[in-house]
């Protein structure tokens, strides 16, 4: 079993590595960011994966700092309140690989420990046979996070 979830690890890490030029390329030009702050970002609180794929086509190319954190927690708070519409995010992510590279980026260590843990506990508890895939990596990433972010604080 541990081989397996290294094996799996170690796919997510070549994939978010080789994916985030993709991501980049297909992002829209910088010049939309000026004006793009945290604040402002916040106002736009995705409520489902719809919406935030929308923020994601809209603002990707503004995705650092302070609003790469936003984005984090847009991340966690859908992963916490939608995890019943996980179908949604697997059917997008399908088609567009770079918003999967883009979520799975987000579940980083600008989250809380308790943000990571539900993450890891929904992909292990409750996920359905057609979701497998996508919880397989949100669990990877959220328990690659959670354990950098305890070795941190040793």
């Amino acid at each position: 079993m541990r081989f397996m979830l290294k094996a799996l690890l170690v796919a997510v890490v070549i994939n978010v590595v080789v994916g985030i030029p993709a991501a980049s390329a297909k992002a829209l030009p910088q010049g939309n960011c000026g004006s793009l702050d945290k604040q402002s970002l916040a106002q736009h609180e995705p409520k489902d994966w719809d919406s935030l794929y929308h923020l994601f086509r809209k603002f990707s190319a503004c995705d650092g700092g302070a609003i790469g954190e936003q984005f984090s927690e847009d991340v966690a708070q859908l992963f916490s309140k939608q995890w019943g519409h996980l179908d949604k995010l697997s059917r997008l992510a399908a088609a567009d690989k770079t918003f999967e590279q883009f979520v799975l980026r987000h579940i980083d260590t600008t989250l809380d420990e308790s943000e990571l843990l539900v993450m890891v506990d929904n992909s292990k508890l409750h996920c359905r046979a057609g979701d497998r895939r996508i919880c397989g990596l949100v669990h990877a990433k959220a328990q690659e996070s959670l354990d950098t972010l305890r070795n941190v604080s040793e």
